[in-house]
């Protein structure tokens, strides 16, 4: 029999159901991309799993979903319930999400919703989630969160298929960031419009403290520059010794320390796994494992060279980028503004719902996306000024791939295109104005 006395576990959890609002501390900054993708999702019969780096946003994106259903959808307060999986006394309660959903159904009439963050803290979660969407999908919405790390390692999420939509959480884009400074940039029709508008107000120098600061949103809120570092080492330490030591089995915990740092001091660059075994002075075989922990905790990504082959891709160097550029800096400063401008660029890549590849003979091209059908190189140059040696990359990328029809240049402050031998056009596009596309 059905014990609802247990929800009372929940009231703190749970303020609404006393007040019938989510308090605004908890609210934080709209995120509205994903904040939309989620309201047109609420009423489907799937699971949204929301997954992200921590301090992405993940808890707070599910407030504010909550206060969307309670002042928009007029939901009964009584009738969503938010768990912190992670919750000691929550397990102790109940023994699996199966009875917290059951006892949560029973409590009343009408559809309810259940907000599981950090779900990863059931074991069995996957097969666990499967049979309480099996059994209650008509009535009940689940939307649960949880770290990439544990998202990424799950070998068992087959079990979900055909049940769930991923949502992938970032931390701030540019045009959050600069909504978050009371500067409005909106969407134009081009990129023509949005520079002459925007270009006399010089966004570059708001783009300064972004490259600098990145997009974590506690940090971008916090004020003292001190503090945002110290929170940023907070974090890589807490992916490291929560996350990771958590899900593998970690004989070297210094090791993964400096493989860690390496890969952060190391943004924009090609590595071998051999040559960082060398430098290290660390095991090639535990060199590689932990990269590979590093990567599946979104904390590094590992980029491809791009060939129309897997035999040739897989024969290159990869390339080291990271989630976020306050994870370098706060560690290895800011001087090389240029690697941190095109770390910025592969995250909007990756926000775009690109993967990207770079490419390399002679010359390098920084990525290739695919574009329609073909692919489109992109290089970053964030200096000054541009000169010819600036689009040898480029022009070299055509000449082996006669099949692309365009190329990216982005700058710090120049606009503009050129028109190349063959029919092949480059486009310079000041890296504030990319961002904000």
């Amino acid at each position: 029999m059905v014990d609802i006395s247990k929800l009372r576990e929940f009231e703190e959890l749970n303020p609404w159901w006393a007040t019938g609002e989510v308090p605004s501390e908890l609210i934080g900054i709209k995120r509205k991309e994903y904040l939309d993708q989620l309201k047109a999702n609420c009423e489907k019969e799937e699971i949204d799993l929301i997954s992200g780096i921590r301090r992405a946003g993940k808890t707070t994106l599910l407030y504010q979903l909550i206060d969307y259903l309670l002042k928009e959808r007029k939901v009964p307060e009584r009738n969503i319930l938010f768990a912190n999986c992670d919750d000691i006394v929550l397990k102790k309660t109940f023994k699996n999400i199966m009875e917290i959903v059951s006892t949560f159904n029973a409590s009343g009439e009408g559809r309810k919703y259940v907000f599981l963050d950090e779900v990863q803290y059931f074991e069995d979660w996957e097969q666990q989630l499967k049979n309480v969407f099996d059994r209650f999908r008509r009535n009940v919405k689940l939307i649960v969160s949880g770290s990439s790390a544990v998202l990424s390692k799950s070998k068992n999420l087959y079990y979900l298929t055909g049940r769930f939509r991923p949502l992938h959480v970032y931390p701030f884009s540019f045009s959050e960031f600069l909504h978050i400074k009371k500067i409005s940039m909106q969407e134009g029709k081009g990129w023509e419009e949005v520079y002459r508008k925007y270009a006399p107000l010089d966004p570059d120098k708001y783009l300064q403290e972004y490259l600098i600061y990145g997009g974590f949103p506690q940090i971008v809120l916090e004020k003292n520059p001190k503090e945002k570092f110290a929170t940023a080492k907070l974090y890589f330490e807490t992916i490291l010794y929560k996350d990771i030591l958590k899900l593998w089995e970690i004989k070297d915990v210094t090791a993964l320390e400096k493989i860690g740092k390496f890969m952060l001091q190391n943004i924009g660059q090609r590595f071998s796994y051999r040559k960082i075994s060398n430098g290290l002075q660390i095991n090639l075989r535990t060199t590689q494992n932990y990269i590979d922990y590093l990567s599946t905790s979104f904390l590094v990504y590992l980029v491809e060279y791009y060939a129309k082959t897997s035999y040739v891709q897989i024969k290159k160097e990869k390339k080291i980028f990271t989630i976020d550029n306050i994870l370098h800096t706060s560690y290895f400063g800011y001087e090389n503004m240029g690697a941190l401008a095109e770390n910025t660029v592969f995250v909007h890549l990756l926000k775009k719902g690109y993967r990207p590849n770079y490419w390399k003979n002679k010359r390098e091209v920084d990525f290739v996306v695919e574009e329609n059908g073909s692919p489109l190189p992109i290089e970053v140059k964030y200096q000054e000024s541009i000169t010819t040696d600036d689009f040898a990359g480029l022009h070299s990328f055509f000449n082996h791939f006669k099949e692309t029809k365009e190329g990216w240049l982005i700058t710090k402050n120049e606009f503009g295109e050129e028109r190349v031998n063959d029919g092949w056009v480059i486009k310079l596009i000041p890296l504030w104005l990319f961002l904000l596309e």
